[in-house]
């Protein structure tokens, strides 16, 4: 009879990093002792400062996310290395985060990430992790990616990442119509701090047009510490800093952002500028990933939706641990994995669990968890009753 475990205090770790620099960073962190490490293609969004720079599609340079399930005792450890590894100090190099998990479940036999295990110690880091940023993620059909994450940088993020994902929900309550809608969508990330947080949300949620039926959704995830080094503008001229690195510089000698609050400016709610929208607001919700081999993801899936599940995304992983086997010519052999992402109310959430825990049970699928994050805020379509 498979069991479960119940675990607190650990934390899901996001590094996106250029491509060429995925694989030294893997191999470090598990050989260092980490259980696992999860992979996911992506790419990100680079603009060029020239009056027809709308007219041009966006410079893409290929990305790579890795996943980690961590003991919170060990985070700070675990990051730092990354960012030694992936040398993430360096404008450019890429951005890492912490998202505390509110209640993981696991099988028996899922690779947990146990403490007491890590072996990296660090000599000398002299990087200190920006607390209370967020991240912002924004669910939308494939191909209209790009305008959203121009909006955020405009509005004020440093870089934004595009990671491919396969939406469900509406498209399978269209009957014949579903061959309007593609499977096949696109996730924007960026990672901000709370200054400009209402600012980028906003730009996003306007550019996305989340407010309409069936044009996706955004939400906020707080992550207690992270890192954002990642390239967001092509110059042709090269300068010796970017303007992102001077206000970098400044909120940490000032020791806040309160610094960037201009005091003259007046916020007239007549004003467009300044007009907030409520409509398709809803909060205090949680996040909800399913991990699971990804022969076993579309089977949950089905469950959850006929659970009453509004909508999900699946997301393809790529899973290596210590236990990878290696080819031939000394090559790992990733596991295939996949991730069912799901945002509910508290309330369903806690029967969404019960049905993995009974899925699992009944389908006898291997090597599965779950775990929950807080979601302060989501903005998408809200039908009128």
């Amino acid at each position: 009879m498979k069991s479960f475990s119940q675990h607190s205090g650990y934390a899901f770790v996001t590094a996106i990093l250029p491509r060429q620099s995925v694989g030294l960073v893997s191999q470090s962190v598990l050989d260092s002792g980490a259980a696992h490490v999860m992979m996911t293609s992506a790419r990100g969004t680079l603009v060029q400062q020239h009056w027809y720079q709308s007219l041009l599609p966006a410079i893409s340079p290929e990305q790579e996310i890795l996943h980690l399930i961590v003991p919170g005792q060990e985070v700070d450890r675990l990051m730092e290395q990354i960012v030694i590894v992936g040398k993430l100090q360096l404008y450019g190099a890429g951005s890492i985060f912490a998202t505390p998990c509110e209640e993981l479940i696991c099988a028996d036999d899922y690779p947990l990430w146990t403490p007491g295990n890590y072996r990296f110690e660090s000599e000398s880091f002299d990087i200190k992790f920006k607390r209370n940023l967020f991240a912002l993620m924004h669910t939308t059909d494939r191909g209209t990616a790009e305008p959203i994450a121009r909006a955020a940088i405009k509005a004020g993020a440093q870089g934004a990442t595009i990671a491919y994902v396969r939406g469900y929900g509406l498209r399978d309550r269209l009957g014949l119509l579903r061959i309007t809608k593609r499977h096949e969508k696109e996730l924007v990330i960026v990672v901000v701090d709370e200054f400009d947080l209402d600012a980028v949300f906003q730009a996003m949620a306007q550019a996305g047009n989340v407010e309409q039926p069936g044009r996706g959704f955004v939400y906020q995830l707080p992550a207690s510490k992270g890192l954002t080094n990642l390239a967001s503008v092509f110059q042709a001229k090269k300068h010796s800093v970017s303007i992102h690195q001077l206000v970098r510089a400044i909120d940490s000698l000032s020791g806040s952002t309160q610094w960037r609050a201009n005091p003259l400016l007046v916020h007239d709610p007549r004003a467009s500028e300044f007009a907030t929208d409520s409509r398709g607001v809803s909060r205090d919700l949680r996040l909800l990933n399913v991990v699971s081999q990804r022969k076993d993801s579309e089977t949950l899936l089905q469950m959850f939706l006929e659970q009453g599940v509004s909508g999900a995304s699946i997301s393809n992983w790529r899973f290596a641990d210590t236990q990878s086997s290696h080819s031939q010519t000394g090559l790992r052999i990733n596991r295939e994995f996949a991730c069912v992402t799901m945002v509910a109310p508290p309330s369903k959430v806690v029967n969404l669990i019960e049905l993995f825990r009974d899925a699992v049970v009944k389908n006898e699928m291997r090597s599965t968890c779950c775990f929950t994050h807080e979601v302060p805020l989501v903005r998408t379509f809200t039908p009128i009753r």
